[in-house]
């Protein structure tokens, strides 16, 4: 990160590097699902291997993402902001918001079944495509580079959605 994309404020502890912690909220979701997929074949083996990996996708690509995105657009806007390439502003608490609700959703969601994971999915997947294609435009029309713009933000705006996506149409069809 560039001290340009990150200036000092309370939320970084006066620092130009943002807060580790606030910086990996959004990557939590991953690490759980590859850990959750570890113990799901440790413990039941590979029965019932399709469900269990599309309800873990639900509950930590989705779940617990949104809220890690949520707690770092809301509590840490200015700075998430800032690593955005973008000025702090109002539409923080905005996003914020709709990744805690897309986050909680996924976590109460995956316990409902398949039908319900669809439903979370979508939700997902439109909110992350179009923020996706936001983070496209900003690098084409203002040449925006900056980490959370342009980096690896970036590629889970797409991946974790589609992935998710392309299990759920998976198990819905075997």
């Amino acid at each position: 990160m560039t001290e340009q994309s990150i200036a000092p404020d309370a939320a970084s502890g006066g620092s130009t590097r943002p807060n580790l912690i606030v910086g990996l909220l959004p990557f939590a979701g991953v690490a759980l699902f590859v850990i959750a997929e570890i113990v799901t074949l440790a413990v039941a083996g590979t029965s019932d291997f399709l469900e269990n990996t599309t309800m873990n996708a639900v509950l930590f690509l989705i779940g617990s993402s949104g809220i890690g995105n949520g707690i770092a657009h809301l509590f840490f806007g200015p700075a998430i902001a800032r690593s955005i390439g973008w000025q702090p502003g109002p539409f923080q608490f905005e996003v914020g918001a709709a990744n805690l609700g897309i986050g909680i959703a996924g976590v109460v969601g995956a316990f409902y079944g398949p039908e319900f994971w669809l439903a979370v999915i979508i939700v997902d997947l439109v909110f992350l495509f179009l923020a996706g294609a936001g983070h496209i435009r900003e690098i084409a029309r203002n040449k925006n580079f900056s980490i959370n713009n342009a980096g690896p933000i970036l590629f889970l705006d797409f991946l974790m959605p589609a992935f998710t996506l392309f299990l759920w149409i998976w198990l819905a069809l075997s």
